[in-house]
């Protein structure tokens, strides 16, 4: 940790590299999580989906975390997160982000339970 009584002390071009150092270093983060963020939103749009939801976690507070028995896992904001549930069949097609959720009757066979488009809720 910075003690920032000693920073005072520090000739004027000292503090400017640091607070600099510690602009560029965000900068960047924030950039690589744009890139990492649009090439998983362009995988998850060329990539079709044929899955069970096998288990779901709240992820930092604001989305939940959906782990299908692909290994593939999705984040939707929790309106709909709640809507989802373990042991649901969620297809998608290439080249969409709609998605269709089914949901076992009585009989245990899917039905169709709700279509969502990706682009609305996440």
């Amino acid at each position: 940790m910075i003690n920032l009584e000693k920073t005072k002390y520090l000739s004027p071009k000292i503090q400017l590299l640091i607070g600099g150092s510690f602009f560029i270093i965000f900068l960047a983060w924030l950039i690589f999580m744009r890139i990492n963020g649009n090439r998983a939103s362009n995988h998850f749009f060329h990539s079709s989906i044929s899955s069970v939801v096998v288990s779901n976690k709240l992820y930092y507070g604001r989305t939940v975390e959906f782990h299908l028995d692909n290994g593939m896992k999705l984040y939707f904001l929790r309106p709909v997160g709640y809507k989802i549930k373990n042991g649901d069949s969620i297809r998608k097609e290439v080249d969409t982000y709609i998605y269709n959720v089914y949901r076992k009757d009585d009989n245990d066979i899917y039905k169709f339970w709700a279509r969502y488009n990706g682009e609305d809720v996440n």
